[in-house]
C-alpha cells in the first residue's frame, strides 16, 4: 500500500513538472522570447535559421524546391550556368539544414566570388542582330522552282538552317551571350501612364563575355512562303512534351515536326549551351497580322471569304480549306504564343500591315496600331515594344520628343522600347521614357556584301560581322542563292 502511494505521488510530481514545461514554452512562443535580447540560445537561432528556409521555400515554385543536397547543388548549377547567381543562392538556401552541408555552403561561396568577379555590361553598346524565317532546303532559293523573283527575294532576305547554326555558334565561340531587350533598361511606371526608362547597372557578366539581342521579324508564314513548297516552316506546334517546334514539309512531301525556324533551333542549342543565354533569356518576335500569326491565320478578315479586305492568296487559302475554324486557330495560336512567352521568347508590334513608319502619318500608325491590337492582343497580350518594319524608324537619330506626333502617339499607348535597322552595330538610345535599338540584319544580303570585296556595303558588313565573331562566311554561303546580291 505503501509503495504504490510512494509511486502515485512520484507519477503526479513528473506530471507537474511536465505540466509547468508545457506552460513555460507556450508562454516564450506566444510573447517571442524572455525579452532579453542579448541572450541568443541555440534553440532560437536554429528557429530563425529554419525560418529563412521555409521564407526562401515559400517563394519558390513546387518543383524548384531541392527534395536532396545533391538535387539543390544540381538545380542550383543551371542558374550559374546562366549567370543567375542570386537565384542559384536562392535554390540552395531554400534546401532544410542547408547551413549545415560543407558542400552547399561551399557553392554559396563560389556563387558569391563568381557574382563578385563579373563585370557591368555597357548597355549603349550591346548588338542587336535579328533574322526572319529560315529556309530548311534548296527549294527557296532555286528560280527553276520558285521563279526568278521568289528566288532573288529569298536569297536576299533570309538565312538557310544551317547558316543560321553557323552564326550562332560562331558568336557562342567568340564569347557572346544573348540577352533580352528589358535586360538593357530599368521600367519604371509614372502616374500619368508614362514609363521612365534608366539604364540597367546591375546586368553582370563574366570577364571577357559579351552581350547580345536577337529578334526574329515576321513570324507568321505568309502565304507568300510558299505554304511548304519553299523550304520553310508551315506553322509552330506543341510537341509531346509542350516545347515549341515548327511544321515543315520536305522535298519529298512528307510533313516533319522539328526545330525548323529560328525559335525552337535556338532554345535546343541554349539546352546544349546554357551559358548562351543570360538568366534564361530569349529573343523578340516582330509580329505583323494580316495573315495572321505563327503559321495560323487569326486575322478575323478570314473569318468571312467575302470580306472586301482580303487579298487573292488569302481568298485562294480559304477555297483550299472549306473546313477552315477560324476560332480554333486563334485557340492554337494562343497556346503557341503561351508557350513561346513561357520559354523567355518577347513579342512586339511589326505594324500590321508592314508598313514603313518613316513613310506613314500619324494618323495612319494609328489605325495601323489599333488594327494590330485588334487582331493579335487577344494571343499574345500587351506589349511594349515595336520593331519598325523595313527599319523605317519615326524620325532621325535625334531623340524622340512629343513634338513628333508618331512617338506621342506610340507612347501613350504604352511603347517603351524601339527598334530601326542602323548601319552602326550597337547603336543605342535612352531617352527619358524610351529605349531605342539599331538592329543589323543577318540575311543572304549582309553575308554576301560582307564576304565579296568591292561591293558598295561590303567595308559596313564585313565589320559587323567581324565584330560579332562570325568568320570565313564564304565556307558557309549557300552557293544555291542567285548572285551578286546588290540591294535589300
Amino acid at each position: 500500500m505503501r509503495k504504490r502511494l510512494i509511486a502515485k505521488t512520484i507519477l503526479l510530481a513528473a506530471l507537474l513538472v511536465l505540466l509547468v514545461g508545457i506552460l513555460i514554452v507556450h508562454q516564450r512562443m506566444t510573447t517571442g522570447g524572455t525579452g532579453d535580447s542579448s541572450s541568443s540560445p541555440a534553440g532560437d537561432t536554429v528557429s530563425t535559421a529554419e525560418s529563412a528556409v521555409e521564407s526562401t521555400a515559400a517563394s519558390m515554385s513546387t518543383s524548384e524546391v531541392p527534395s536532396t543536397a545533391d538535387e539543390a547543388l544540381a538545380m542550383s548549377k543551371k542558374y550559374e550556368e546562366q549567370y543567375d547567381y542570386d537565384k542559384a543562392i536562392s535554390v540552395i538556401e531554400s534546401f532544410p539544414g542547408y547551413d549545415q552541408n560543407q558542400d552547399l555552403l561551399a557553392a554559396i561561396q563560389t556563387y558569391t566570388d563568381e557574382k563578385a568577379s563579373c563585370v557591368a555590361v555597357d548597355v549603349t553598346t550591346v548588338p542587336h542582330i535579328f533574322f526572319h524565317s529560315l529556309i530548311n532546303d534548296d527549294r527557296g532559293l532555286e528560280a527553276s522552282v520558285v521563279g526568278e523573283d521568289r528566288a532573288k527575294r529569298n536569297g536576299t532576305a533570309m538565312v538557310t538552317a544551317d547558316e543560321f547554326d553557323h552564326i550562332i555558334q560562331d558568336m557562342y565561340d567568340n564569347g557572346y551571350v544573348l540577352v533580352s531587350l528589358d535586360d538593357l533598361c530599368v521600367k519604371t511606371p509614372n502616374a500619368d501612364g508614362t514609363t521612365t526608362v534608366t539604364k540597367n547597372t546591375s546586368l553582370l557578366l563574366p570577364e571577357g563575355k559579351k552581350a547580345f539581342v536577337l529578334s526574329e521579324d515576321d513570324l507568321s508564314y505568309y502565304h507568300t512562303y510558299g505554304e511548304g513548297t519553299q523550304g520553310y516552316a508551315t506553322k509552330m506546334v506543341l510537341d509531346k512534351k509542350g516545347n515549341v517546334k515548327c511544321e515543315y514539309t520536305d522535298e519529298n512531301g512528307d510533313t516533319k515536326i522539328g526545330d525548323y525556324d529560328v525559335a525552337p533551333r535556338l532554345n535546343t542549342f541554349i539546352e546544349k549551351h546554357p551559358d548562351f543565354s543570360y538568366h534564361g533569356a530569349r529573343g523578340t518576335i516582330a509580329l505583323t497580322g494580316y495573315d495572321g500569326v505563327f503559321g495560323y491565320r487569326t486575322n478575323d478578315y478570314y473569318k468571312d471569304i467575302n470580306n472586301p479586305h482580303l487579298d487573292k492568296d488569302q481568298v485562294d487559302w480559304l477555297k483550299e480549306h472549306p473546313d477552315f475554324n477560324w476560332d480554333e486557330d486563334v485557340a492554337n495560336a494562343t497556346k503557341i504564343a503561351n508557350a513561346l512567352k513561357a520559354e523567355g521568347w518577347t513579342f512586339a508590334s511589326h505594324t500590321y500591315a508592314h508598313w514603313n513608319a518613316s513613310e506613314k502619318t500619324a494618323d495612319e500608325l494609328k489605325a495601323d496600331n489599333e488594327r494590330w491590337m485588334t487582331v493579335n492582343h487577344n494571343i499574345v497580350g500587351d506589349i511594349d515594344k515595336i520593331i519598325f518594319a523595313f527599319g523605317g524608324d519615326i524620325q532621325d537619330a535625334t531623340p524622340y520628343t512629343t513634338d513628333n506626333p508618331k512617338f506621342a502617339y506610340f507612347q501613350s499607348q504604352g511603347y517603351v522600347i524601339y527598334c530601326n535597322v542602323d548601319g552602326n552595330i550597337g547603336w543605342t538610345q535612352f531617352g527619358d521614357t524610351y529605349l531605342r535599338t539599331g538592329r543589323v540584319a543577318m540575311d543572304g544580303y549582309t553575308m554576301y556584301q560582307a564576304m565579296t570585296e568591292g561591293e558598295k556595303s561590303h567595308d559596313t558588313y564585313a565589320h559587323d560581322y567581324q565584330v560579332l565573331g562570325v568568320n570565313d562566311i564564304s565556307s558557309f554561303f549557300d552557293q544555291n542563292r542567285i548572285t551578286p546580291i546588290e540591294s535589300e
